[in-house]
């Protein structure tokens, strides 16, 4: 395999990278091994579909020790072993070996890296020990592999730091019981990793366990544990030949120690009904400060009452879609009323729930005041049907450093509970001392923030965005009988730099009599829920916010944007006095059919326009806009707008001389995106600042330009498409791209496609689909 010439130079290398090797059955042979690669440290072999033997055995000594620091093994799918058997062997097949023997020793190997080859076992028990020094061992993709280690190789793994093993099938657990040891380790129930900082597993279809519950384990600096989609584990530390009693199915349990473990994730377990065993061994899961759950469905609660103690450090908590959940934290159990000793500070910062559709609780009610959460900062719940309160009053009453707060797309009734020990007439005060960040978004069922008679205190809020909570009153002002509104207009508005207004909200606003500077800190502006169809776009409201950047147009059927609400405001200097902002965006503005008319206050409004979205704007034809308005553009994304047939005019995309990022995606209609003028001759069309291209999910486009149209782009440097089946090329006359040398399939497809051009690579794609 080797020539001359490369041996000469592999008698001093220390790395030695092989890849793609065709038509080779067995690398290097004996007398190689020790003339040229006495200095190797890093060894890494991959692509060789056809490798069986890394060496080939002679017989000429008995062992043969390589220096190998790191050695890596990827995609050798007919890897039999790394050392073939002598001249006697008839083994061929790579499930009746090891992939190590005891021929070949590696005592200063420290990372292993083996992926996606074919064998069955990589070391026999008595053949381990000469691999003492290792200090990462990464699995991945071994479909045959079913035994990783036994109950006698741990004593060799005192320098394991990182353990890594994923999408293995056959694996059932990663330490075993081995039958011919079995006698003399029977009294050796410890097991433990000294070293071990990192540990997952990921992707083990038939896991039921870590270990068989006959052993201790102990993992006492191990700080990550990752466990996911391991959709038959029976638990951590599984007993395989007992009686499977579903409400019994615990995660961790008593036999397992995690005295430092700083982060948990564990995603897609179907067995498990809960995490945590009643009692833990001492400290194990003490210092934890990061959990994360997904997909576990068969979960009922999190933290059950009586180990909340356990978990006192923990910062941060996500949990994602959990089927069965229905508490998160169980502060007290119905029916049970013991007065606590205790009194416990949790130091929990960041909650995150999202798509739990049977979640009641997120802290169960309970009265006593031994359990505090004062050190939340973040709260984020989304796609919670079932819950109808968030707080319980003793939790809410001690949130003043809590910063951001979003509860989207829930059944909330109340964002706080009911005070039960307290008096009706007495006015409760709730002060959000911190908060900066509020997001309530389509809360159909929310009548209140909390039942009783109460004010709130919002001293730092700065963005607050609100949609779809028809039921509470968000916005009323301080001489109005609208009773209990969230927010008094003259308190809370003079200190927002972000906030959202109804139809409703800039009715009464615009009837009020307010100081003249009082949205004179507004930066973004999100404008909703005009659903007369008659209604008209108010862009004289848009006079108070001097210093306005964004504005966002949210489910709102207006069918145009240009007009005065009235031919009475129609003048010049009410013109002047309207802000210039930076970014539009519409969304869900059903029967708008074009963005302006000619000479409409549209124009001055967005004069100094660099971001542009139009989502989900079904009747608008395309963007047809004057050639003022696109001078500044930087970014255009149009996504879902199914009326449109092409984007733009060949001769109004010339404007676009500052677009850097264009995105259309998902447009049902879209044919092509520059579009030819009538009568117009062929001309050359650059773009001059354009960068980054993304053409995603366009069923019907055909092409980029028809037109016989010379097309530039001298700074094009990424273009992503992907779900065009009908694009047969890019452009029907010259194309030049510079800085392009692929084309991407996704966002996260780094390598791309190419075909030595933009056009010949089009033309490609479209080919392979067809």
């Amino acid at each position: 395999f080797l020539n001359n010439g490369v041996k000469v130079l592999l008698k001093k290398a220390e790395n030695l990278y092989i890849d793609e090797v065709k038509d080779v059955e067995i690398l290097l042979h004996e007398s190689e091994v020790g003339d040229y690669f006495r200095q190797l440290k890093n060894l890494h072999i991959q692509n060789g579909t056809m490798i069986q033997y890394i060496f080939k055995d002679n017989d000429d000594v008995d062992k043969i020790e390589f220096q190998l620091e790191i050695l890596e093994l990827q995609g050798l799918p007919k890897l039999i072993s790394f050392c073939s058997k002598n001249k006697g062997s008839t083994s061929t097949s790579p499930q009746e070996t090891t992939l190590f023997n005891q021929k070949t020793q590696f005592p200063k190997l420290k990372e292993l890296v083996l992926s996606s080859i074919s064998i069955e076992r990589i070391w026999l028990p008595q053949e381990f020990c000469s691999t003492q020094n290792l200090t990462l061992l990464i699995i991945e993709g071994c479909a045959n592999l079913k035994h990783v280690l036994s109950d006698s190789m741990v004593e060799y793994l005192q320098q394991l730091e990182g353990l890594e093993i994923s999408e293995c099938k056959c694996i059932h657990e990663i330490i075993s019981k081995e039958k011919i040891i079995k006698e003399a380790f029977r009294n050796r129930y410890l097991i433990c990793f000294p070293r071990l900082n990192s540990l997952k597993l990921k992707g083990l279809q038939n896991l039921i366990g870590f270990c068989h519950e006959d052993y201790t384990v102990e993992f006492p600096t191990l700080k990550i544990l990752e466990i996911e989609n391991c959709p038959q584990l029976k638990g951590f530390i599984h007993n395989s030949t007992s009686k499977e009693i579903l409400t019994d199915v615990v995660l961790f349990n008593n036999k397992v120690a995690f005295p430092n473990l700083e982060k948990i994730t564990i995603s897609h377990l179907r067995k498990a009904k809960r995490i945590w065993y009643n009692q833990l061994l001492t400290s194990s899961f003490s210092m934890l400060k990061e959990l994360t759950v997904k997909g576990c469905d068969a979960l009922l609660n999190i933290f059950p009452h009586f180990l909340l103690r356990v978990f006192k450090r923990l910062e941060k908590l996500i949990v994602i879609d959990c089927a069965s959940l229905e508490e998160v934290f169980q502060l007290q159990v119905q029916g049970l009323d013991v007065e606590e000793k205790y009194m416990l500070d949790s130091q929990l910062k960041e909650v995150n729930l999202v798509c739990l559709p049977k979640l009641k609780h997120v802290w169960t009610k309970y009265h006593m005041r031994n359990i505090s959460f004062e050190s939340l900062r973040q709260v984020c719940i989304q796609e919670c049907w079932s819950l109808k309160t968030l707080f319980p009053f003793s939790v809410a009453k001690d949130l003043q450093q809590l910063e951001r707060l979003t509860i989207d797309n829930c059944g909330l009734e109340e964002i706080v509970s009911k005070n039960v020990e307290g008096s009706d007439e007495q006015e409760i005060c709730f002060a959000f001392n911190q908060l900066s960040f509020l997001m309530l978004w389509y809360l159909p069922y929310l009548t209140c923030f909390y039942p009783g008679k109460h004010r709130t205190t919002w001293p730092a809020l700065k963005q607050l965005r609100i949609s779809g909570c028809w039921r509470i009153k968000i916005f009323g002002h301080e001489k109005s009988q609208i009773r209990h509104p969230l927010f008094l207009i003259e308190k809370v508005i003079p200190q927002l730099e972000e906030v959202s207004f109804s139809h409703d909200d800039i009715a009464m606003i615009s009837d009020g009599r307010f100081v003249a500077d009082l949205f004179c800190n507004v930066k973004f502006l999100r404008i909703s829920c005009y659903f007369d169809v008659s209604a008209i776009f108010p862009i004289s409201f848009l006079r108070r916010f001097y210093n306005l950047e964004g504005l966002d147009v949210v489910s709102c059927h207006f069918k145009e944007l240009a007009s005065f609400e009235s031919d009475a405001c129609e003048d010049t200097d009410m013109i002047i006095t309207i802000p210039k902002i930076k970014k539009l965006k519409l969304d869900m503005v059903d029967n708008i059919r074009h963005l302006l008319k000619q000479d409409s206050p549209l124009d001055h409004i967005c004069a100094s326009l660099e971001c542009l979205e139009l989502w989900q704007c079904d009747n608008l034809i395309n963007l047809g806009l004057d050639l003022s308005f696109f001078e500044t553009l930087t970014t255009l994304d149009v996504w879902k707008c199914n009326g449109m047939s092409e984007l733009i005019t060949s001769f109004k995309v010339q404007s676009l001389v500052c677009l850097v990022t264009m995105r259309i995606r998902e447009c049902e209609m879209m044919r092509e995106v520059v579009a030819s003028d009538d009568g117009e001759t062929s001309y050359e069309i650059v773009f001059r600042a354009l960068k980054h291209l993304e053409l995603h999910c366009l069923q019907r486009l055909l092409t980029f330009c028809s037109g016989n149209y010379t097309l530039r782009f001298p700074s094009l440097e990424q273009i992503t498409l992907s779900q065009c089946p009908r694009m047969k090329n890019f452009n029907q006359g010259e194309l030049t791209t510079p800085k392009l040398h692929k084309v991407q399939l996704t966002e996260t497809d780094f390598k791309g496609r190419w075909a030595g051009d933009l056009d010949s690579t089009v033309e490609q794609l479209y080919k392979e689909q067809v």
